[in-house]
């Protein structure tokens, strides 16, 4: 019995792969096989991905995420990769990679016009010179537009849910435009639903001098340079601060002693204590959830709080069979300060 079910289930897979090439192919993007997560976050850990699937335009994305749907065939979005822990099993479902969806910023008088896969940072300082301010807090973001948008960043005084205009998301194949005021702009959180993609967005800035703009990103810069562990193997922020308390995680865990402790190639970075770096070539997927969920026990235990994560945990075991989009990545909020 074991014997078929195992020759039922490659044969599955078989036709499953046979229907996930003829849709890119019809669409004319890019899919790869034998991609791993580790190659594809900024943590560098994570297991095999089934296929990754890399469109380059809007309209592309949405042919192929509502191609997907019809088909049955469960997919997920990833962005930079800058906020997500995949764990280190094979992960059988279609990473829609949004890293080419970039195109050019379309700067409008105080509009702009930018898709999911622009870099934040970039777009940033193209504002700046543009002398249009309100996002130079989200400079120091390592992360894409369109994960911006999903969970609100925010950072040094900003959060990019306040200046947007309209979202283009993708519905049913075709690229769909959304009022911003439509949209519930929370901490780290928006109302989008789970498995939506987001395909871009215009942004309303206000305009000021550009010397003064790039002044106040620079003094952002040198913030972060001084507080957080510049250049490691980090997902930003790893837990987010107990709400309506108005505390510091990254205080909280500094005090409970935990700066350098190590599980593995994990670390709590010795530079800010709501980082976790990893470490090495041997560095696991494993080895930063022991070390995070060491930290939740004992903060749990010391101060009552549960505290919730602000990474994306991806499990290869509740990948969704019957397919459909599934929830995408959100981009972290690495230059926020109060951590």
């Amino acid at each position: 019995m074991m014997v078929e079910e195992e020759v039922q289930n490659a044969s599955d897979a078989t036709a499953r792969d046979a229907v996930i090439e003829e849709i890119a192919a019809r669409a004319g993007v890019r899919a790869e096989r034998g991609r791993r997560f580790a190659e594809l976050t900024s943590l560098r850990v994570g297991g095999a991905i089934d296929w990754v699937v890399l469109p380059e335009t809007e309209a592309q994305a949405a042919s192929v995420a509502g191609e997907f749907e019809k088909a049955g065939i469960a997919w997920r979005v990833l962005g930079a990769g800058s906020n997500v822990l995949a764990d280190d099993s094979e992960h059988h479902y279609v990473v829609l990679s949004m890293r080419e969806v970039k195109g050019e910023a379309r700067f409008d008088g105080e509009r702009v016009s930018v898709s999911a896969g622009f870099s934040l940072p970039r777009l940033c300082v193209e504002a700046a010179r543009q002398g249009l301010s309100g996002i130079e807090g989200l400079g120091g973001i390592p992360g894409t537009v369109g994960g911006a948008l999903w969970m609100n960043a925010g950072a040094y005084g900003h959060e990019i849910g306040e200046v947007v205009e309209t979202v283009r998301v993708a519905r049913g194949g075709r690229v769909v435009e959304v009022p911003g005021s439509e949209v519930s702009w929370n901490y780290r959180h928006t109302s989008f639903r789970e498995g939506e993609l987001l395909l871009g967005a215009t942004l309303r800035l206000r305009p000021d001098a550009p010397e003064q703009i790039k002044a106040r990103m620079e003094e952002a810069k040198q913030k972060r340079f001084a507080t957080q562990p510049h250049g490691a193997r980090s997902a930003g922020c790893f837990f987010k601060n107990p709400p309506g308390s108005g505390l510091s995680t990254g205080k909280m865990i500094d005090e409970m002693g935990m700066k350098g402790e190590k599980r593995g190639g994990a670390v709590v970075s010795p530079v800010h204590a709501n980082f976790i770096v990893t470490e090495g070539e041997d560095a696991r997927a494993s080895d930063a959830l022991a070390l995070a969920e060491e930290i939740r026990e004992r903060f749990r235990r010391e101060h009552g709080v549960e505290l919730e994560y602000e990474v994306e945990l991806w499990s290869a075991t509740n990948s969704k069979d019957e397919g459909g989009g599934m929830k995408g990545e959100e981009e972290k909020t690495e230059g926020k300060d109060e951590s």
